[in-house]
This record gives C-alpha cells, sequence and structure tokens, in this order.
C-alpha cells in the first residue's frame, strides 16, 4: 500500500501542485511571481517539433533574410508563427517584475533546455529567451501533456476542484546559493524529512547551522502550510537564506514519479514514523569530492556541438549566432517546402 501510494498519485494530487492553484494562498511566503494563461495556439506552438521562434522574436533586419526569397512570390510567408498579444503581455509582465525572471510552467521549469540562451542561464529577460526555452523543454512538453489526465480523488475520497488550464509562470529573479534550498518531505501531514535541493554536494554551513534549519522550516511549515494545503501527502520546497527568513518554492505530489527524493531513499520515507513533527535531515556532513550533478544532464546536446564545430569557419562568434541562423534558415526552408508541394498539387 505504502510502496503503491509513492509510486503512483491520483490526478487531484497533481492538480493541487500546479502552481496557479496554490499561489495565491502562499503568496505571503513566496517569491512575488504572476501566472499567465498560455492560448490554445500558443500551446499547440509548443507541441509543434519545428523550432521556429515566432515573428515578434525577431528584428526588421532577420525578418527581411527570412522573406528575401519570397520577393517575387504573389503572398507572404504565412508558415512564422506569431502572437502578438501573448508575447507583448510577456514582455509587459518581465517588466513588472523588474526585468528578469525565473520561468516555469504549471509544475517544473524548463531545466533541460537552459544551454539553448545565450548566457546559458535560467533567468529569462524577453520574449526570446521564453520561447527558446519552452520549445526546447521536454520537460514543459510533458507539464502540458499531463494537463489531459482526468480528474481523481483526493486522500478523503472527494474531489479537488483545480484549474486544468496550462500557465506560464514567471518568478522575480533572485539570485539564490543552491546550499540555501531544501526539499521537504510531508507524510500524513506531518513534516518527517529535509534534504537540500543540491545533492549531493557538500555546503558546510548547512552541518553548522543544522538545527537551525530545521527549526526554521518547521515553524514555516506548522505555522503556514500543515493547516492550508489540501492533501495529506506532498513535497514542498523551500529557500532558507538567512536565520528567521524561509521562502516557499514549489509543491509536488509525494511520489518517485514526480519529486527526486534526493539524500534519502523513498522506502525510508515510507517507514518514517509519522504523528509528530520531528523531521530528519539528510546532508554530506564532509567534503567527499567532486560528486555528480544532475544539471549536467542538462548540457547542449553533443551533436549540436558538433555540428556548431564544423561550421565555424562560416564566421559564427557564439553558439547563440549559429542557432539563431539555424532557425532563420529553418523557418525559409520549411516555406518553400510548402510552396513545392502546392505547385506539385
Amino acid at each position: 500500500m505504502h510502496e503503491r501510494s509513492a509510486i503512483a498519485k491520483p490526478s487531484s494530487d497533481l492538480g493541487a501542485c500546479s502552481f496557479q492553484n496554490w499561489y495565491k494562498s502562499f503568496a505571503k511566503i513566496s517569491i512575488k511571481s504572476i501566472c499567465i494563461k498560455i492560448p490554445d495556439e500558443v500551446k499547440h506552438y509548443l507541441h509543434d517539433e519545428i523550432i521556429i521562434l515566432p515573428k515578434e522574436c525577431m528584428s526588421s533586419d532577420q525578418l527581411n533574410q527570412v522573406h528575401e526569397g519570397y520577393e517575387d512570390e504573389d503572398t507572404e510567408n504565412s508558415e512564422q508563427p506569431e502572437f502578438p498579444e501573448f508575447s507583448k503581455l510577456i514582455t509587459e509582465k518581465i517588466d513588472e517584475l523588474g526585468g528578469s525572471a525565473y520561468l516555469k510552467t504549471n509544475w517544473h521549469s524548463p531545466k533541460d533546455a537552459f544551454w539553448i540562451t545565450a548566457g546559458q542561464t535560467m533567468k529569462v529577460k524577453d520574449i526570446t529567451d521564453v520561447y527558446q526555452l519552452l520549445k526546447a523543454s521536454s520537460i514543459c512538453k510533458d507539464d502540458l501533456n499531463q494537463l489531459n489526465a482526468p480528474i481523481d480523488v483526493d486522500q478523503e475520497g472527494s474531489s479537488v476542484a483545480v484549474d486544468r488550464d496550462v500557465y506560464l509562470v514567471l518568478k522575480k529573479w533572485r539570485e539564490i546559493h543552491p546550499g540555501t534550498e531544501f526539499r521537504c518531505f510531508v507524510r500524513n501531514k506531518s513534516l518527517i524529512g529535509i534534504s537540500p535541493r543540491d545533492w549531493p554536494q557538500y555546503h558546510a554551513h548547512i552541518h553548522t547551522q543544522r538545527r537551525d534549519i530545521i527549526n526554521d522550516i518547521l515553524s514555516m511549515f506548522k505555522e503556514q502550510i500543515k493547516n492550508k494545503f489540501p492533501l495529506n501527502d506532498y513535497v514542498f520546497d523551500v529557500v532558507r537564506d538567512a536565520k528567521d527568513r524561509v521562502y516557499l518554492l514549489d509543491f509536488s505530489p509525494f511520489g518517485e514519479k514526480w519529486s527526486d527524493s534526493l539524500a534519502f531513499e523513498w522506502g525510508d520515507l515510507l517507514n518514517i514514523a509519522t504523528g509528530k513533527d520531528d523531521p530528519e535531515i539528510r546532508y554530506l556532513s564532509a567534503d567527499c569530492g567532486i560528486q555528480p550533478r544532475k544539471s549536467n544532464n542538462y548540457g547542449v546536446p553533443t551533436d549540436i556541438i558538433d555540428v556548431f564545430k564544423a561550421s565555424s569557419e562560416e564566421g559564427y562568434n557564439t553558439l547563440n549566432d549559429f542557432l539563431e541562423n539555424r532557425l532563420s534558415n529553418a523557418v525559409d526552408a520549411h516555406n518553400r517546402d510548402d510552396d513545392d508541394v502546392d505547385d506539385a498539387v
């Protein structure tokens, strides 16, 4: 029974952890965020495997280059997507957050695609950063697919009312030291475990501040979360960047399908006694040298690196210049193919 619950959670758990369904209730203890509903036409564009950026992402010169092959045509290129209202709204909201933001969809950030941005960072400053990350991220595509799952019942046997739309979430950008992020595990409404999110890296301050870290996170949980969040079993992430200062980052379902157990094994979490909030914290207590990082799994694909190196004689100064040129060429080639089909018909 416990093993099953750790693997397959009802869709209502997933819905309750969807960002727009919980943010308003916990905004006071969270980083300022803005949720933007993604229109259907943008959802279809994000699902399309062809990586072509919308017209709004391109300068006048770039658009002219794309359309050079159509000077003798009766109609202009109609294949390159454009979402002027949605793109304008994104720009306005990024400005509202101070000019830069952290991007995610309902559940996850596009951490598998950070390599595609000019600075290889999760910080987005404009619509080009946003569209590049979303188009290149398999993680975010999986998030969008989850919204097609049927609504299930919650752990008490009643239906959970959730918003089933797809959202773009922009969080005000903050520089966060990875050693201040923690993942917290809740079962039967008891906080049972705490792990550094930057596992298995060593951070000396965690050992010296161990008791304060537990107390600060536990106080926040008991005062702000325990009696407000609707699920019995769940995971939440926080930033504890100073004594007595903890910020909520996210919620996710309790189970290996949706959440990484980090310093714990799921079997261990299922065997920890509940009924009192006395969390166990696990961390590296000594520097064990260089440890593998999961983020290394999300680097630039090697086939792209190989093509870039082979094309370096073409004069590209950066990988981003190379990718932008290839994207423009893809637009041109895609539409020429369509024209050839039309002529054949």
